[in-house]
């Protein structure tokens, strides 16, 4: 009686701690699938802030000369320099949507997002960018 008993209680414990880590697998399955949903698949929507600078302000910073090249193969950056170009005359900004993959990609070609980013030079202007999070 005593050896069914103790083969009952160890087959109740081991289904018991396989119902734990299923239980613990359903949670992080389930808060893992809420925050993609809740932030879509790329992360937070994001915008580049591109900005024209003066000469004054490079002061020896880093400077990365940009190509037609460079333009098609990064649309978001394109399409945010088209926007700050506008007015030659006054110094402005243009913003451009991009994905959180488009974002990873800018800043292993060109380094926006790090703390010592280089300015970005294409066609006699320069740039400064930054990433916005909404």
């Amino acid at each position: 009686m005593e050896s069914k008993f103790g083969r009952r209680l160890i087959i109740v414990g081991i289904l018991a701690f396989i119902g734990v880590v299923f239980l613990v697998a359903m949670c992080v399955f389930v808060f893992t699938a809420l925050v993609a949903l809740i932030t879509g698949i790329d992360g937070p929507p994001q915008e580049l802030d591109v900005r024209i600078v003066s000469g004054d302000e490079l002061q020896d910073a880093p400077v990365i000369h940009l190509t037609d090249r460079d333009l098609k193969q990064y649309p978001a950056l394109a399409s945010a320099i088209q926007g700050a170009g506008r007015n030659p005359d006054m110094p402005t900004s243009g913003l451009a949507p991009m994905a959180g993959v488009e974002s990873l990609v800018l800043v292993e070609a060109f380094g926006i997002h790090t703390k010592n980013r280089p300015y970005l030079e294409y066609d006699g202007m320069y740039y400064s960018t930054r990433v916005l999070l909404h």
